[in-house]
């Protein structure tokens, strides 16, 4: 069977989450999982603009003169199974989901406003999953809204990860979006 997430931005990365899930449980072997935004409704981006989440120029993830995103549209899909099976079937493994999880931000929350232990609570669940801890990685592909609250609160739930971890390292972080919107 197929079904369809909607978790606004997060919609594609819940659908990985939600197919590793049943995988986990045994109740798929194979899935295909993935997203693809296409802009058709102009009411989506009047909705943007109202909040003030669309960048006047440039996107500037992570940035203290970033103002926003700019829309883009496109599509990804990934094929997953579960490692042993991959391999009894000869297939091959470009990479290894080790940890997943989500989370709500609360009942005080909402699409323009998230906060910070609703973040943090989501990276912790998913380095539990994973068996290691946030600082023993080198580099974090972010969300990165490019706007100054949604920014802000994803760097400091990632920053209350780091000063929990027993590890230290340098960990960078990016975020493709500002080269494809």
């Amino acid at each position: 069977g197929g079904f369809t997430v909607d978790g606004a931005c997060s919609s594609s990365l819940l659908s990985v989450v939600l197919a590793c899930d049943a995988l986990a449980a045994g109740e798929l072997d194979f899935v295909l999982t993935g997203g693809v935004d296409v802009s058709l409704d102009p009411f989506e981006i009047v909705g943007f603009a109202k909040t003030k989440a669309l960048a006047s120029d440039d996107i500037r993830p992570y940035d203290e003169r970033g103002q926003g995103m700019l829309t883009g549209e496109g599509c990804g899909i990934l094929v997953l199974a579960r490692e042993a099976d991959a391999c009894a079937a000869g297939l091959p493994v470009h990479a290894l989901v080790r940890g997943w999880a989500y989370s709500s931000d609360g009942a005080s929350a909402g699409i323009t406003a998230p906060e910070i232990e609703g973040q943090a609570r989501a990276l912790r669940r998913a380095y539990e999953r994973a068996g290691y801890s946030i600082g023993t990685v080198g580099y974090l592909e972010g969300h990165g809204t490019g706007t100054a609250v949604g920014d802000k609160v994803e760097l400091n739930a990632i920053r209350r990860l780091l000063d929990e971890a027993p590890d230290e390292t340098t960990c960078w972080i990016g975020s493709i979006k500002a080269n494809i919107g």
